[in-house]
């Protein structure tokens, strides 16, 4: 038979390793998600683009993204 203190020390795992599951799955989503973060991504690209056209250098010249 568990004691006390055993009982509370079993309940607290399992909340902390639910409460990490829980948090995992709200990343996992936040990444999957993010129109903001996804517009800005893709602008920028878009921006790089052209100045790597125009003035014709690019990533492997020292450019980066």
């Amino acid at each position: 038979m568990k004691t006390f203190k055993q009982f509370q020390e079993g309940l607290l795992k399992k909340a902390v390793i639910g409460t990490g599951l829980a948090l995992g799955g709200l990343n996992l989503l936040k990444k999957k998600f993010d129109p903001v973060g996804n517009a800005r991504k893709k602008y920028q690209d878009k921006k790089a683009t052209e100045y790597e056209k125009k003035s014709g250098t690019s990533k492997e010249d020292g450019y980066f993204r």
